[in-house]
């Protein structure tokens, strides 16, 4: 039971004690306005919300645990890892392009990139690069509602910016929370930046100097 204990307070991070505390707020928010009724209200509309959602939620839940089992860390951390650079920037920022589905499946897909390696300024250009160059929303929303010339300028004015929101969040990351971390192989365990001196290669280099 104190394993379970500890396991369930490791899971307690700022993020959750921050939405925590905003579902409280609007509780009492609620409860201030309308009495239990209103909470209750809300409540439901909430059960209503998930029950239209819940299913793609699973599916995209699945969809990035195969891709973080599916494609190796090593890649991920080639390709769009803390080193990899403007390529890293161009990649993130230009294959959200092809991303299919709402943030109920992008999202999964994009924290499993993520844990599996992916630097800061790749993420954040993906992030950027979904929200503003998906062709779903363009296709689907923007031409049918707006028309083909504001539609295509308003895409082709938004080409350059992921790839400059990714490099300027991964300086503002930096400078505001220290090294970007390393997410490690198993669990979503973070290790420094900067990777573990090679104690094997330095004890084999002593024993030669040694002999």
């Amino acid at each position: 039971m104190l394993t379970g204990i500890k396991s369930l307070l490791k899971k307690i991070d700022g993020t959750l004690i921050f939405l925590g505390a905003l579902v409280l707020v609007a509780v009492i928010a609620a409860q201030a306005i309308g009495g239990g009724d209103k909470v209750l209200d809300g409540l439901e509309r909430a059960g209503s919300l998930f029950e239209s959602v819940w299913l793609r939620l699973i599916l995209g839940f699945i969809l990035g645990g195969m891709i973080r089992l599916l494609i190796p860390s090593a890649l991920i951390a080639r390709w769009l890892g803390h080193t990899s650079g403007i390529r890293g920037l161009l990649i993130g920022s230009y294959i959200a392009i092809i991303m299919p589905g709402g943030p109920y499946i992008t999202m999964p897909v994009i924290a499993a990139i993520y844990s599996a390696g992916a630097g800061i300024g790749p993420i954040i250009a993906l992030l950027t690069g979904r929200a503003l160059l998906g062709l779903q929303m363009l296709i689907v929303w923007q031409i049918p509602f707006l028309g083909v010339e504001i539609s295509m300028a308003r895409y082709i004015a938004c080409l350059v910016l992921p790839p400059i929101a990714g490099m300027v969040g991964a300086a503002i990351y930096k400078l505001v929370f220290g090294p970007p971390p390393v997410v490690g192989e198993i669990g979503g365990q973070t290790t420094d930046a900067d990777p573990p001196s090679d104690t094997t290669d330095d004890a084999s280099s002593d024993s030669e100097n040694e002999v």
